[in-house]
């Protein structure tokens, strides 16, 4: 034996150190392993520090390194169930899997610059064989958890003992025919390792050498076991997903379709649950992949991915989801999309996230036929989410079903179904509308311009929807179409939306009197001023409107009842009593064009009018009753009509001398 040098004692005093943290650890992890964190810089520090002692000083050390080593392996396997621990656990199998390497070089009298030997394989190299690829595991477990929880350090220092494992078994074939099952195992091994080279080559930023590493490995030829099959496709997967999150698509579809070619070369029955799981959601993403280049071939592909998947008796809502993102790049297909969306409302679980995706696809199917994304609301509403009394989600899809109606000519008549709808959804425990909701579902009966709902924020308040509602009416209205128009009026004043306000209210009243009045149905008018609350019915604009019924009604109390009321609000400007001047004036009666402008007189506001100018308004009157001198002031012109009222043989006399006299006492 050679004579003990300075650097023996070195490194025995450092092997003790190491020992002595092993011991440590190890108490550590049988007693309090919560505090294992705290042992984090030690571990780095031992670890490193154990590729430093010479073979010398641990010459006698061996069986206190492999037991030390096996007993933390060991202790570490209780524990991996603890997420919280994963990090410190993979430093910790680090470490128990170099001081069983390390054991192992001493024991077999190798190390890694000696080149693989087998001398006497019936007793030694058998022996040596069986321990190498014990360690081998072993060290193949280390650089796995190490690589999954980001140690790219310590990973490199752990496959580098791998690889010198690898080495030495490429001769296990030396053995007899009593080792074939050592030359089996030592191939699946073999070729977990070059499995782990892709993975590390890949966290490294160095695709071009996986490259290298799986043309080494021949996937195709590998040994046929399942789970060295499951780790192959799933290093190549999370490649291929990864690069699919870069947007390297090409470089994507290269990994993801070697990783579906593992699947496709190698026996699919002994596949565990969990590679049945890997190869779904790799074809998923596989298809996914081949979306985002839009060309025929790889929508084809893409097409028989999915006939794979249903004809392997997977027809689940994801397959469904795969089939729609194939069917919206063709626009001619408005039946199968439908016919592929319902599948999905009927059997997809419910979520604010999944809500959201049926609403987006329901969108998609907006672009090619309205009445089936009538439909598809419909049964969305009906069978799913009235049974499950979310109100906020029946808010988003009724606002979605009330757009839809809204922005299609062709289902602008279906305010009857939609009320019959409405009713029903009334019928859900608290199912009044939020105010923001309601807002939302009222102006999308009236706005100016076409947008998605899904603009609309109704958690903030803010909506910048377009009044698709409003819209539907003002068309309506505008085209004489009085009866539609009233039509959704009555739909935007359901019940249902009963906390859209006091004023939003009234004004969708004032319109359906509106549409009476263009109806000439007087008596409907009245019914519905009689339904306002006793503000809306008080409003002007309201009185304005009843004012226009009598005088078509030839209601002369009502007339005046309205007009002297018009004329006590103050307000900013007199415009509502230079209409009621005209609309006396349409309507033929002088003795109401005089009560007008009586009123317009004595109204304090109308000489500061902005944007109504009242000789210009007494000039148009004048042409029109036959006054030729448009320069007179009101009060003359006024007189003049009330004599005009005298000369007529339906006069009331008394009351017009009496007016009479009031102008001329004005006069003076």
């Amino acid at each position: 034996m050679a004579p003990l040098t300075k650097s023996d004692f070195k490194d025995g005093s450092r092997l003790e150190s190491i020992l002595a943290f092993a011991a440590k650890l190890e108490r550590t992890l049988r007693q309090t392993v919560n505090s294992l964190p705290s042992l984090n810089d030690a571990l780095y520090h031992n670890i490193q520090s154990i590729e430093l002692v010479s073979a010398s000083a641990a010459a006698t050390k061996s069986r206190e390194l492999d037991d030390r080593g096996t007993t933390i392996w060991n202790l570490t396997s209780k524990h991996k169930e603890n997420g919280s621990l994963w990090d410190i656990l993979a430093l910790t199998r680090a470490f128990a899997s170099l001081l069983i390497d390390r054991a192992q070089q001493l024991q077999s009298g190798e190390t890694a610059s000696q080149a693989p030997t087998f001398r006497n394989h019936r007793v030694f190299g058998l022996t040596t064989a069986i321990d190498d690829i014990r360690v081998f595991k072993i060290t193949l477990k280390a650089t796995r958890w190490c690589l999954d929880r980001r140690q790219p350090g310590v990973t490199e220092q752990i496959i580098e003992r791998a690889a010198f494992y690898e080495r030495r078994l490429q001769r296990i074939s030396a053995l007899d025919d009593s080792a074939m099952g050592l030359v089996a195992t030592s191939r699946r091994l073999r070729n977990e390792y070059h499995i782990l080279r892709i993975a590390l080559e890949w966290r490294r930023g160095r695709l071009d050498l996986a490259d290298i590493w799986l043309t080494r490995l021949g996937h195709e030829s590998i040994v046929p076991d399942a789970a060295v099959v499951e780790h192959l496709a799933d290093a190549l997967f999370e490649i291929g997903r990864d690069q699919a999150k870069r947007q390297h698509c090409e470089s994507a579809l290269t990994w993801l379709e070697r990783a579906h070619n593992v699947f496709a070369v190698h026996d699919q029955g002994n596949l565990s649950t969990d590679a049945s799981a890997l190869k779904s959601s790799l074809r998923h993403c596989l298809v996914h992949t081949l979306l985002k280049e839009r060309c025929e071939e790889n929508k084809q592909k893409a097409w028989n991915i999915i006939q794979e998947l249903e004809n392997e008796g997977e027809n689940t809502v994801a397959v469904s989801m795969l089939k729609l993102q194939v069917l919206a790049l063709d626009f001619s297909t408005a039946q199968d999309y439908f016919d592929v969306l319902v599948q999905v409302i009927r059997q997809i679980h419910l979520s604010d996230i999944n809500l959201r995706t049926v609403l987006h696809h329901i969108h998609e199917l907006k672009r090619r036929n309205a009445r089936l994304t009538h439909t598809a609301l419909v049964s969305l509403i009906s069978e799913r989410l009235l049974a499950m009394e979310q109100i906020v989600w029946i808010e988003k899809t009724v606002i979605t079903l009330v757009w839809n109606c809204a922005t299609s000519l062709d289902l602008a008549e279906m305010t009857d179904q939609l009320e019959a709808l409405l009713n029903e959804v009334a019928s859900v425990p608290n199912s009044a509308f939020s105010a923001s909701a309601t807002h939302a579902a009222q102006l999308v009966c009236v706005l100016s311009r076409k947008i998605y709902p899904a603009r609309v924020s109704l958690g903030d308040g803010k909506l910048t929807y377009t009044k698709l509602m409003t819209r539907r009416i003002e068309t309506a209205y505008s085209h004489g179409d009085y009866e539609q128009a009233d039509s959704w009026c009555r739909l935007a004043l359901h019940r249902i939306f009963g906390k859209s306000g006091e004023s939003n209210i009234g004004k969708l009243q004032r319109k359906r009197m509106l549409c009476a009045i263009g109806r000439s149905d007087f008596a409907t008018c009245r019914e519905i001023r009689h339904q306002m609350s006793k503000s809306a019915q008080g409003d002007s604009s309201t009185q304005y409107l009843l004012y226009k019924v009598a005088l078509r009604c030839h209601d002369a109390d009502l007339a005046t009842e309205s007009l002297d009321r018009i004329s006590k609000v103050r307000e900013d400007d007199s415009r509502l009593l230079y209409a009621c001047v005209l609309e006396a004036q349409k309507g033929g009666s002088r003795r109401q064009v005089v009560r007008a402008l009586s009123a317009v007189y004595d109204s304090s506001t109308c000489a500061t009018t902005p944007d109504l100018h009242l000789p210009t308004l007494l000039r148009y009157l004048a042409r029109n009753v036959k006054i030729c001198k448009w320069r007179a002031d009101t009060p003359r012109l006024i007189a003049r009509l009330l004599f005009d009222e005298l000369d007529s043989q339906h006069a009331q006399s008394l009351e017009c001398i009496d007016e009479l006299c009031k102008v001329f006492e004005g006069g003076t």
